[in-house]
């Protein structure tokens, strides 16, 4: 009996530093690093800036499967953003055409990326139009990363 007591009792002992040690590796003191085990919990917001030169106006269109975001002419300096949430199953994209004098550009903006989600810092997506293409914006680093030159033609 002595024997089973004692099994019982390391059991319980055992279970409940299972469950203390699963709660203190899932707890965080910022809801920052709780996002990052979860990000379908992260607000998300995606920005289009036009950096172009020579006060060329910068066409935006940018979709998901669900949502439009709508047609934009942005002045210089100026930028359109909006903001979402992931979905669970890790399918949220969005994609963006945009165009400038005599060049365009398709490209997908969001994606369920882990590297594209440490870019962004885990809540900001900055893309910028310049001259030469499109770059993305590495939060951390404040580097702007050239991902694709402007077609030609319209």
């Amino acid at each position: 009996m002595d024997k089973k007591r004692r099994n019982l009792a390391s059991y319980r002992i055992s279970r409940y530093l299972l469950v203390l040690g699963l709660v203190l590796t899932f707890a965080s003191p910022s809801l920052s690093s709780a996002s990052h085990i979860f990000p379908e919990f992260i607000k998300w917001h995606v920005y289009i800036v036009n950096g172009l030169s020579k006060d060329q106006i910068l066409f935006t269109h940018c979709k998901s499967a669900d949502d439009d975001i709508g047609i934009h002419n942005l002045s210089p300096g100026s930028n359109i953003t909006w903001s979402f949430r992931t979905d669970f199953t890790h399918s949220t994209l969005f994609w963006c055409y945009v165009s400038k004098d005599n060049a365009y550009l398709s490209f997908e903006v969001f994606w369920y990326d882990e590297r594209l989600f440490n870019i962004c810092d885990w809540k900001n997506c900055i893309w910028v139009a310049r001259d030469e293409g499109i770059y993305l914006t590495h939060l951390n680093e404040q580097v702007d990363e050239l991902h694709h030159v402007w077609n030609v033609g319209m």
